[in-house]
């Protein structure tokens, strides 16, 4: 496993985490033994860097991952996430009032059964909680009682990523970075880098299209709380697929999978210090780590780019 620093924060993380969205159900029904087995099984394998949010299962993800980490929370560098309303009348919306962020980042620190949070971030502010939030005092204070030791923000557009790289608050930017939305590369990234604020590439499977072992007629599964319900549908999601299908040259040597391929391709930039994919099971913590060990060569790389910029018409 390589590892990379975390922007100004001085993290030294795996170029592989975990991220636990998956966990929480967003992504079909979940078997308790497997979210852990994937815990245990990233924690074995050199993976020190795991994503929660009080957004995933309503807080139950980080009830689960709270659980797991018992007697050995020293060895993660916990992330977590706060903004999201999941539970009563104000379910759907996005809250960033400073106190509403003091006390859900309060109810993390309880379900996660720690005394600091390593990451706390902002779950997808809009760029004028970003330029002009009071939040960042409340995180500045919790910061200094140690309660949480860094702060950033998860961002879901070109313009917040950009805020957050110019507004010298956020220590982190966790973005959307994959073969088949590089935007932030050209966007973002050059903004971070110059600013010394840590990059975290989520969603670096797409949702898993860039394992390569989805086909058309699993859009049938994507049903009820599925995230994927709602985008993975019919033509959008065979064009998605049609991408994915001209990235199997990415596939050869010391790089097993297509899965593979598209985690090497995140941390290959380097503003990127980590991706953050999902793990259902322990064998997909194992396929997943192994990333962490696959660097491209240079031509594939310039290759994804031309492909990429062609709309992958090339």
């Amino acid at each position: 496993m390589q590892y990379k620093t975390l922007g100004r924060t001085a993290l030294r993380v795996s170029v592989i985490g975990l991220g636990t969205m998956v966990h929480g159900g967003h992504f079909g029904p979940m078997k308790d033994e497997e979210s852990l087995a994937a815990i245990d099984t990233a924690l074995e394998l050199g993976v020190n860097f795991i994503d929660t949010s009080d957004a995933y299962g309503a807080g139950y993800s980080e009830t689960l991952l709270g659980n797991a980490l018992k007697g050995r929370r020293d060895k993660v560098i916990l992330a977590t996430k706060g903004g999201n309303v999941m539970v009563g009348p104000n379910k759907g919306k996005r809250i960033f009032a400073p106190e509403y962020i003091d006390d859900v980042l309060h109810g993390s620190l309880k379900r996660l059964q720690t005394d600091w949070i390593d990451l706390y971030q902002l779950h997808n502010p809009d760029v004028e909680v970003i330029e002009r939030g009071e939040v960042w005092e409340v995180l500045e204070k919790r910061k200094k009682e140690g309660k949480i030791r860094h702060y950033g923000v998860s961002i879901n557009t070109m313009a917040e990523g950009i805020a957050a790289a110019k507004g010298g608050r956020a220590e982190t930017i966790q973005v959307e970075y994959s073969l088949l939305q590089q935007e932030p590369a050209e966007e973002i990234f050059p903004l971070a880098q110059a600013a010394n604020v840590g990059i975290i590439a989520r969603l670096p499977l797409k949702r898993g299209i860039l394992t390569g072992k989805l086909t058309q007629t699993d859009e049938q599964r994507f049903q009820g709380e599925d995230v994927r319900a709602r985008s993975f549908k019919g033509e959008a999601f065979a064009k998605e697929l049609a991408k994915a299908e001209k990235l199997r040259f990415l596939v050869h040597g010391p790089v097993k999978t297509l899965g593979q391929a598209a985690l090497a391709f995140c941390v290959a930039h380097p503003a990127a210090s980590i991706a953050i994919p999902g793990a259902r099971n322990a064998q997909q913590m194992r396929e997943n780590a192994a990333a962490g060990d696959v660097t491209l060569p240079p031509e594939d790389l310039a290759k994804v780019a031309e492909l990429w910029r062609s709309g992958f018409a090339a």
